[in-house]
């Protein structure tokens, strides 16, 4: 045999061999196609930080990525919202619904679970499917791509600049603000859209707590005379919202607060829900409103008979001790009902 014949015999085999080996090395380009935020983030519609606010999207929510521009990276966000708070629309083609609730809406993991993110009002979604009362949906926007890391990982490096001995201009990428000053004299309302409790000054320093769609609940310090204040009532907290409580839980447990929710309907606790007494009767309930979450209240005997007379979707006015922030696998508030009360319209 000949040294050509045995080299175009070798030939297939060492094609062969290079196929595998190439096949073995991973692309990537798509290795990553799931990252999880890592911080609370505003979810914009175009990569720019005066673009418009869609919504928030909570920390621990994986998204599917895209492109990376200025700082931003292009995410989309996949998930299940109640029926009832969207609308057929044909406001831009390739959106069939958007969200109608007057104070937004979340957005679940699965129909009633674990919020991925908190969609503004006119929200623009695609429809993928439906399961009962929920509808499951899609939309693309951007996000700070400061705010993203691998799955169980740290936060993602910024991507080195073309030149890296060039200065980079700022991209307006930075993390979501927890302080800030106003950029103008603006009223300070009690829940979103609801009454003013007072006014601040431009330039009045704040501290953001919590963020829901475009509104941010903020703190600020200030002196007035000690003659001018009275003791607040037993200690309930007024204005605190669920997102405030499922955010900081451990703060929040054992605390009165005075919450208006709409009531859904009365169930007995399982083992399912721990964090409820087995056996107990409970009333899922939206809100505290204006938010369309939820919360669990747990009910003494003679509250479940008044609940039992309750019209769905009825508004009621409770005082209440926060049992859970949150529960273990659901971002939902557990409360004990004190004191329950029809509201009046």
């Amino acid at each position: 045999m000949t040294q050509s014949s045995l080299h175009r015999r070798a030939q297939p085999a060492c094609l062969f061999a290079a196929v595998l080996a190439f096949a073995a090395v991973p692309d990537d380009s798509h290795a990553q196609t799931r990252l999880q935020v890592s911080r609370s983030e505003r979810f914009r519609l175009a990569p720019s930080e005066t673009a418009r606010v869609l919504g928030t999207v909570a920390e621990g929510a994986e998204v599917t990525v895209g492109s990376e521009r200025g700082g931003f990276t292009e995410v989309t966000l996949e998930g299940w919202v109640w029926a009832r708070s969207v609308s057929r629309s044909g406001a831009r083609e390739g959106f069939d619904l958007a969200v109608n609730a007057a104070s937004g809406e979340n957005l679940r993991a699965r129909p009633n679970g674990a919020v991925l993110a908190r969609l503004a009002t006119g929200f623009l979604l695609q429809e993928v499917g439906r399961d009962d009362d929920w509808v499951r949906v899609r939309r693309t926007g951007w996000i700070a791509s400061g705010g993203l890391k691998p799955t169980g990982g740290a936060p993602l490096a910024p991507a080195p600049a073309a030149n890296a001995g060039a200065a980079v201009p700022s991209t307006g990428g930075a993390p979501s603000l927890d302080r800030g000053v106003t950029a103008g004299a603006v009223d300070l309302l009690t829940v979103p859209d609801g009454a003013a409790s007072g006014r601040l000054a431009a330039g009045a320093s704040v501290r953001v707590l919590a963020r829901s769609g475009d509104w941010i609940r903020v703190e600020t310090e200030g002196w007035i005379r000690e003659s001018d204040l009275r003791p607040s009532a037993q200690g309930v907290l007024l204005g605190v919202s669920a997102a405030e409580v499922t955010a900081r839980p451990r703060e929040f447990e054992g605390k009165l607060v005075q919450w208006t929710v709409q009531y859904i309907s009365q169930q007995t606790a399982d083992e399912l829900r721990p964090e409820l007494p087995l056996g107990a009767r409970y009333m899922l309930a939206r809100g505290p409103l204006p938010e369309s979450g939820f919360v669990y209240v747990v009910l003494e005997p003679a509250q479940a008979q008044f609940v039992d007379q309750l019209q769905p979707l009825a508004e009621v006015v409770m005082l209440a001790r926060i049992r859970a922030g949150r529960m273990r696998y659901l971002y939902t508030p557990v409360v004990d009902a004190i004191e329950l009360s029809l509201r009046q319209p």
